[in-house]
């Protein structure tokens, strides 16, 4: 089969991504500045807080009083990502992870980075919380409702800008519309996942309650999920895009039933850190983040090759198989991926703001938690998003990226 979008897959991700407020969820006008190149350790600079890159590639700090300023090397520090998922798969880990510690985008900032499963949104924002990891990409929903219960968390930028979860149901069976569902069994990933807050607020904008049907977990693997379906065991299912397609890749159908239009301009994974580590050297994070801004972009430029990189960084992913039988239908759940991580509109080359999050879209993903019944109280994003890093991280000259990105296989 070739990496092309199946047309069900297709219209749901139209029907996603059409829905985006004008102005919301595209590239942001608003220019990242590039940083110095060819600069030297120790050398005079003017412009104390930016960065530059050295002749040996590594990224450097302008630092010290005006004046007596230098291009200064960062220390070494080590780095825990947690993703959002019991299983490592072709998605966020392979491009803001596998990709940039595999072309040493990190290696370049003097990070050491590792990267650890979760049981979902809901016990990344816990995990990060307790401090057991630095940062994780944990649904703005679950981020805020862990915010409202006090969870020692602060939200530095966002990853996933377009709406990626959906509701299937099997195409030989009668259920059809949203009021189909009334009285049946959905699968959802679990209830310490983004799946269950989605399920909730997708129930409320359908007019039924979570008493209305039945939940069930059925686990983070799409492959067993889908058998439940076909098999009557759940009547639908409540994953992401990415993971429908790595079952549709080899022919499964599904049958999409839309989401209600409160769920449009929503956001997803969001850049979560524990707020002790993020207040002590927020500059840590930044270092982060342009490693992983550079990821996103080499494997939007060439997903084949990115593809390739994750499964060599995390060959856990491959779950016993091949990369050569592995790397068409994880080129094609990448692509999926991507699809809702990215800006709707230029290039990679022209996205240069890379992790805001609008107040719109703040405001948006507040009125969605509280559809799912996990928060009931306004989050101050002035307070809980703090975006001070995001110029610095996004101060890199994407040109060079895409160039490599192009020249490889």
């Amino acid at each position: 089969m070739s990496i092309q979008t199946t047309s069900s897959f297709k219209k749901v991700r139209t029907a996603l991504l059409g829905a985006v407020l004008a102005g919301s969820l595209v590239a942001a006008v608003t220019p990242a500045t590039v940083a110095a190149t060819g600069v030297k350790a120790g050398q005079a600079c003017t412009a104390v807080g930016t960065v530059g890159v050295a002749t040996n590639g590594n990224t450097l700090a302008c630092k010290g009083a005006a004046g007596k300023a230098k291009w200064t090397g960062y220390k070494k520090a080590a780095v825990v990502f947690g993703a959002a998922s019991a299983a490592f798969a072709p998605k966020e880990e392979f491009a803001v992870y596998a990709v940039p510690k595999q072309l040493g985008y990190f290696k370049a900032e003097n990070l050491d980075v590792s990267a650890v499963t979760t049981g979902g949104s809901i016990d990344a924002v816990n995990l990060v919380g307790q401090g057991r990891i630095d940062i994780a990409g944990a649904d703005l929903g679950s981020a805020l409702q862990g915010i409202a219960r006090g969870v020692n968390i602060k939200i530095i930028g966002g990853l996933v800008q377009n709406f990626p979860w959906a509701m299937t149901t099997d195409p030989k069976k009668n259920i059809k519309t949203p009021a189909d569902l009334k009285g049946k069994t959905i699968g959802i990933i679990g209830f310490g996942s983004g799946s269950y807050p989605f399920t909730k607020a997708w129930l409320a904008g359908n007019g039924m309650k979570e008493t209305d049907v039945k939940l069930v977990a059925v686990g983070g693997s799409i492959a067993p999920a889908t058998v439940a379906l076909e098999r009557g065991d759940v009547d639908a299912l409540a994953f992401f895009l990415s993971a429908y397609a790595a079952t549709e890749f080899t022919g499964t159908k599904y049958n999409y039933l839309p989401n209600p239009a409160a769920l449009t301009g929503v956001r997803s994974l969001s850049w979560v850190v524990n707020a002790d580590r993020y207040n002590a050297d927020p500059e840590v994070f930044e270092r982060f983040l342009r490693g992983a801004f550079k990821g996103l972009i080499y494997s939007t430029q060439n997903t084949k090759s990115a593809t390739t990189l994750g499964y060599t960084e995390i060959p856990a992913a491959l779950a016993g198989q091949t990369l050569a039988s592995r790397l068409d239908s994880g080129t094609f759940q990448l692509k999926a991926w991507l699809a809702t991580a990215t800006p709707t509109s230029g290039t990679p080359v022209s996205w240069n703001y890379l992790g805001d999050i609008p107040l719109g879209d703040w405001t948006k993903s507040q009125a969605y938690t509280r559809a799912a019944g996990t928060t009931v109280t306004a989050i101050s994003r002035a307070r809980y998003f703090d975006s001070k890093v995001l110029k610095n991280a996004n101060s890199f000259d994407r040109k060079p990226i895409v160039a490599a990105a192009d020249r490889a296989k």
